[in-house]
């Protein structure tokens, strides 16, 4: 089901940065801004007060009276005086300096709105969490992407089978652990160069079989694959980003194998702790790419190999972008038992979509 009503959750995901911006002001300074909901507090004779996205309470000082309505949605700033004493034991006093009624967005068929088991205390921390592994994964992803980036630039006019061309290889393995191989690839898809010696069996072998690399032979833009077991045996993702001549014709590509799970570790790997949640990446099939947290003992047999969570692989995880619903996360359940309350987002770099869930 499509919602008609706008969630928290989707505040939550569109107002990732502005929310961050107004707690940072809050500690740096006492002027901030931010988006609350007005809440009838009955205590004292009763009053209104502020409740923030990521439930910081405020006691306006001079709230208008246009704007007492219990449950009203607001984008507000305001200055906080700490030498302001109040009768009201609740929250932290503010002046409005501006106070106007959230609009909210437009409704979008990529969010699903399912059932869900949560109080909205339990919603809010989920949210808020999905929120910032989101925002802390795709950084990591950027981050990644923009080193081979740049490694690939300084590559320009060199001769690609030229030897020293090699310990450069081992260096771009050495910057990052999750970094399993770098290779690179002439026009035809065929490995010429690779970073370690080990694996020079693979030089000479064609691997345009790959989908990634047939696509970026065609059309030479940098991508990014799904999972994919590399001829070496291991299950890896695949960077790839075309190489140029000094006249800027394409001369080859170079390609890094990472081991996602531990870019997902070095993302998210601070943000569980001390909270009884979980936080799972997988591919929209279910695949499970990594996670943070504690995964229930149904979802796998084997960690250390990747295979599909089919509770995500068959649920509207699959194909809406964003949302929220009971998923199953095993893979034999029985009817009524082993669901969780999961939100969902995704993140993607090269078009290659990952999917952020936490429960």
């Amino acid at each position: 089901m499509v919602l008609t009503s706008l969630p928290t959750g989707i505040y939550l995901l569109a107002l990732s940065l502005f929310c961050a911006c107004g707690c940072i002001a809050e500690e740096t300074s006492f002027e901030i801004s931010s988006t609350g909901t007005i809440t009838y507090i009955d205590l004292e004779g009763g009053f209104y007060g502020l409740v923030t996205l990521d439930g910081v309470k405020y006691l306006p000082l001079d709230l208008p009276d246009e704007f007492k309505q219990d449950g009203l949605k607001v984008d507000f700033s305001g200055v906080i005086d700490p030498d302001i004493m109040t009768i009201q034991m609740w929250g932290q006093p503010i002046k409005i300096l501006s106070i106007t009624n959230n609009q909210g967005f437009i409704i979008s068929d990529s969010w699903y709105d399912g059932e869900e088991d949560l109080s909205s205390e339990q919603e809010m921390e989920q949210a808020t969490l999905l929120l910032r592994s989101s925002a802390a994964l795709s950084k990591t992803l950027d981050d990644f992407d923009a080193k081979i980036a740049e490694h690939a630039a300084e590559m320009k006019g060199l001769n690609l089978k030229d030897k020293d061309i090699r310990p450069y290889l081992q260096k771009i393995c050495e910057e990052n652990p999750a970094v399993l191989l770098v290779s690179i690839l002439d026009r035809t898809g065929t490995i010429i160069q690779i970073s370690h010696a080990r694996f020079d069996s693979s030089i000479g072998v064609n691997v345009r079989d790959q989908p990634l690399v047939d696509s970026v032979v065609i059309n030479p833009v940098p991508g990014m694959s799904n999972i994919i077991k590399c001829i070496e045996g291991e299950d890896v993702i695949d960077i790839i980003y075309p190489l140029y001549s000094s006249s800027l014709s394409v001369t080859g590509y170079l390609s890094v194998l990472a081991e996602p799970a531990l870019l997902v570790e070095s993302a998210l790997g601070s943000l569980t702790k001390e909270k009884e949640m979980t936080i799972m990446v997988t591919q929209p099939d279910g695949t499970l790419i990594g996670y943070s947290g504690e995964l229930p003992l149904s979802s796998f047999s084997d960690n250390t190999t990747v295979q599909k969570i089919s509770g995500v692989g068959t649920s509207p995880a699959a194909s809406y972008v964003a949302g929220h619903d009971m998923l199953s996360l095993g893979e034999s359940v029985s009817p009524g038992k082993e669901k969780y309350p999961v939100y969902w987002n995704t993140v993607s770099l090269h078009g290659t979509p990952w999917r952020v869930l936490v429960f």
